[in-house]
């Protein structure tokens, strides 16, 4: 069952605590228990010991910037998986790098994981960071104090959960995101930020009511697929705003479609496309790489295959088969955490795991793309770079066959056959159409974009002092 289907079915407006709606703190813990029904890996957090030692590793990163919180009025919540490395060496953040660019009183308050480490202050740009760490450890011992949330028609949430044949420890997420609250109100008592930015906001619901409890303007910037398949993105009943952005920055006008009056996520007027930073500068790269010229030599034609970590085993297994059929066709695999181990998997040798390029300089060059529903689905048309998503499950067609509707640059495929005889059939279109269809999904200028909303739309609303 689907969450539209479940909140359609039961009455969760109806599931409180304090006055405020439960069910948009745990919709998503049950997100993750359906998909693990279906054998997709979860991506829900769970703390282990060596979890925790890792934690406690990187908690003094950047800590002295706390002593001094007063002085930043951009606050942006992001975490280190999302840095990739430049061309002068540095690793920024694909997302919100651009904000020391516009604002030099802007701090990254960075979650160390999935990646599992930060890098070392001289391998970052902006260095204006501070560990999330310590704002997790702080969560958790806060929590740990807190009476049990007394929950309204708490049955049913049970029922739900017992419906489904699933287990979610709700307390423990309601005692988090109070947790979050109380945190961020001692912090606003001696510092007070003109905007906080979320790059994904859901995970942080209890800082999010805070800050707009403040009147601190909340604004969540995209960094992946937005579209009608994602449960985060979209919410069939109205459960009021306190714990959703007030503002959502898009990379296009395409996302702005979902949000209306039947999606009560965020008013569709607080809806800006602004672009996308990272791919922005990416397109600009005119550099050569050396890789690509080995590669072309090897193979006859290389496809760059985005990896997305809850569909490894399945892709992995697509992957040996399409490689068995023509040896010829180089596969690049890019993984989103490029020191992430693959042990467990064997590969043919025209399967190479990408470890040093990233994805933006490996479409560069690649002949084609896949993946089952990454955003890179998107983002290769940019390159001029022809699509070949692989159906696992319908996943890819759930996502994309709305927004990539024409052949003549994305086909998907059921099984290694059909991706092997798209792959040396298909007649796709040229590079450079291919590349104008990409720019109907990115608006151009970036940094000029936000720049403008924030202190023509945000800044002037009154919330901030």
């Amino acid at each position: 069952m689907e969450l539209k289907e479940i909140e359609q079915k039961y009455n969760v407006q109806t599931l409180t605590y304090k006055g405020n709606h439960i069910w948009p703190l745990v919709r998503l813990k049950l997100n993750e228990e359906i998909r693990a029904v279906r054998n997709i890996q979860s991506r829900t957090f769970k703390l282990r010991w060596n979890i925790i030692l890792k934690l406690l590793r990187t908690a003094t990163y950047g800590l002295k910037k706390l002593c001094s919180l007063r002085k930043y009025g951009y606050w942006i919540f992001s975490s280190s998986d999302r840095r990739k490395k430049t061309q002068n060496g540095t690793y920024e953040d694909r997302v919100v790098g651009f904000a020391a660019h516009l604002w030099q009183d802007s701090l990254i308050i960075e979650n160390p994981y999935p990646l599992g480490k930060h890098y070392k202050k001289n391998e970052v740009y902006p260095d204006e960071i501070i560990s999330q760490t310590i704002f997790s450890l702080a969560v958790r011992i806060i929590s740990i104090f807190l009476q049990k949330p007394k929950v309204e028609n708490e049955p049913l949430l049970k029922k739900i959960f017992d419906d489904l044949g699933v287990k979610i420890n709700y307390v423990r997420v309601i005692k988090e995101v109070r947790a979050q609250y109380m945190l961020a109100r001692f912090l606003l008592r001696f510092s007070r930020p003109k905007v906080v930015i979320f790059v994904y906001s859901a995970s942080s619901m209890g800082f999010i009511k805070a800050f707009k409890e403040a009147g601190i303007p909340v604004v969540e910037i995209q960094h992946g697929v937005i579209n009608e398949s994602h449960y985060a993105y979209n919410i069939y009943k109205d459960f009021g705003n306190n714990f959703f952005p007030d503002y959502l920055f898009t990379y296009g006008k395409r996302e702005c479609s979902i949000f209306h009056k039947e999606n009560f996520f965020i008013d569709d007027s607080k809806v800006f496309p602004v672009g996308y930073y990272f791919l922005e500068m990416a397109k600009k790269n005119k550099e050569s790489v050396a890789k690509a010229k080995m590669l072309k030599q090897r193979f006859k034609k290389v496809v760059a295959f985005s990896l997305q970590d809850p569909f490894d085993t399945f892709n992995f297994g697509f992957l040996d088969q399409v490689a068995a059929l023509d040896p010829m066709v180089g596969y690049l695999l890019v993984p989103r955490n490029p020191i992430k181990l693959y042990d467990q998997f064997k590969t043919r040798p025209n399967v190479i795991i990408e470890r040093d390029l990233n994805i933006y300089e490996c479409l560069a060059f690649a002949d084609y793309h896949s993946t089952i529903n990454s955003t890179c689905a998107i983002e290769s048309l940019c390159f001029g770079v022809p699509n070949i998503l692989y159906n696992y499950d319908g996943w890819a067609w759930r996502y994309y066959s709305n927004v990539l509707k024409d052949s003549g640059h994305t086909v998907f495929v059921d099984s290694a056959d059909e991706f092997i005889a798209t792959l040396n059939r298909q007649q796709f279109f040229s590079r450079e159409k291919i590349k104008k269809a990409g720019a109907l999904f990115f608006e151009d200028n970036f940094l000029q974009n936000v720049k403008r909303i924030v202190e023509t739309e945000i800044l002037t609303e009154g919330y901030a002092e």
